[in-house]
């Protein structure tokens, strides 16, 4: 399983700031599982969770690195979830998420069933 960029992020931290999982977790009030099932995208990445770990580092870690936590916060957030889609959406998502990966643009007709789907999308 691979982490999450915030999970990655927070684990840099807690090395370079010999900081353990367990002290972590424990101020930030949930259990050392949680937080690696966090890191890991298993567990839903909550603002409330995200501030935690921030206000955990402000003490020890730089400006730089306390936004470069909220920057993979957000990025980790842009994950979604297809556990609960049947197979064939499953496959479907991932096709077109591995088209988009490789640099393809997607097709006149997936932007035209998009455009029709949410007529308030803008493309560029």
């Amino acid at each position: 399983m691979k982490l999450t960029p915030f999970g990655e992020t927070v684990r840099t931290l807690r090395m370079r700031h010999d900081v353990s999982m367990k002290a972590m977790a424990e101020t930030m009030g949930i259990s050392s599982s949680y937080l690696s099932g966090i890191e890991y995208g298993e567990k839903t990445l909550a603002d409330k969770y995200v501030d935690a770990a921030i206000e955990f580092f402000s003490a020890v870690a730089t400006d730089v690195e306390l936004q470069s936590l909220r920057h993979a916060a957000e990025r980790s957030k842009e994950v979604v979830n297809v556990a609960d889609l049947e197979p064939d959406a499953r496959r479907l998502v991932a096709a077109f998420a591995r088209r988009l990966q490789s640099g393809s643009q997607p097709s006149k007709e997936m932007n035209d069933w998009l455009d029709s789907k949410y007529p308030e999308r803008k493309r560029k």
